[in-house]
């Protein structure tokens, strides 16, 4: 009997959603392609055009676009499985999966009182809360499940002989930039002629993005950066959103300069400030804009290698590896 993987997930150019959920799933998709036989497919579920458009391209699967009238045209068997990676499942998802007792997995999920079974996996969202085990429900939560690229499992020692100005800086908003973080901030600093800018575009910054008519001899844009940990290691200073961009730049051994783009980052910002593993600039805004170069000088040598020794340590990278391990595991029990 053919089983069938859904993949219930959202990407936008970041007004609801951004595109890290999208990218993290494609990565399970792969993977998962690999590894099972072929009596499974695969099919996703996706709510927004710049999701739904990036899926159609990266794979040859069947994309539905989510609404409760395509649901409730699905026909799920029992052999089925449903992985979510919405930041929270809708209420009628998961009361239709329970009905017809399908497997699910949530990443992201704070509320289980629609879930009767299945797997939770908070990587994020155990900053904001940490869950209590309930009957019939997995829960792994904590750094180990936060889903990175391979590259950042491969780690560095602090070379101590290593050229440090204090003048290259990377700048960088994740896949998408709706709310003008790049342009912002670079526009800020280039009034300060001894920075070296380093701005990464994301795969879904748009050509309208104000950051493309920025012009200064200072400010260089990376466009299509393929491994962003290579980029992020030549410089000596990162300033970033507190998303997906923020672990990277601590499983490398920065202790970034960040800033809140979106309401949801603030939990993990607060975490991992505590941990005095980032610098926490607040919103986005002019005033704590002109906070960003006094930050930026009490940055020394010393500093950054004490930041290196603790924060390589703080998230390993291989979050991906072990959650492949309980997906494969989950999907392939009788």
């Amino acid at each position: 009997m053919i089983k069938t993987i859904y993949f219930r997930v959202d990407g936008d150019d970041g007004k609801f959603a951004g595109l890290g959920h999208i990218y993290r799933s494609l990565n399970f998709y792969t993977n998962l392609n690999k590894k099972l036989n072929k009596n499974h497919k695969f099919v996703f579920l996706s709510k927004y055009k710049e999701g739904i458009k990036i899926l159609q391209e990266k794979t040859n699967k069947k994309v539905i676009k989510f609404s409760r009238k395509n649901l409730n045209r699905l026909n799920f068997n029992k052999n089925d499985v449903v992985i979510i990676d919405t930041l929270g499942a809708e209420k009628f998802l998961t009361n239709k999966l329970n009905r017809n007792k399908i497997k699910k997995i949530s990443f992201d999920e704070l509320n289980l009182k629609n879930f009767k079974s299945g797997i939770v996996i908070n990587g994020i969202l155990f900053t904001k809360k940490i869950l209590k085990n309930k009957k019939n429900i997995k829960i792994y939560q904590g750094t180990n499940y936060l889903v990175l690229n391979k590259n950042f499992s491969k780690k560095k020692i602090f070379i101590d002989n290593k050229k440090v100005n204090l003048k290259n800086i990377f700048i960088c908003s994740g896949g998408a930039d709706h709310k003008g973080f790049l342009f912002k901030v670079s526009s800020y600093l280039s009034n300060f002629n001894n920075y070296k800018l380093n701005v990464v575009l994301g795969n879904a910054v748009k050509k309208t993005n104000k950051i493309f008519n920025l012009k200064h001899k200072k400010i260089i844009k990376k466009i299509n950066v393929n491994n962003v940990k290579k980029q992020m290691e030549k410089n000596d200073i990162i300033i970033c959103s507190g998303g997906t961009i923020m672990f990277e730049a601590i499983a490398t051994g920065f202790k970034p300069l960040v800033f809140e783009n979106y309401s949801h980052q603030k939990y993990a910002i607060k975490y991992f400030s505590k941990k005095n593993q980032i610098i926490n600039l607040g919103k986005l805004n002019i005033k704590n804009l002109k906070s960003l170069n006094d930050h930026i000088k009490k940055f020394n040598k010393s500093s950054l290698k004490e930041n290196f020794k603790r924060n390589i340590k703080s998230i390993d990278g291989y979050g991906f590896s072990r959650i492949n391990k309980i997906l494969l595991k989950y999907i392939n029990e009788k």
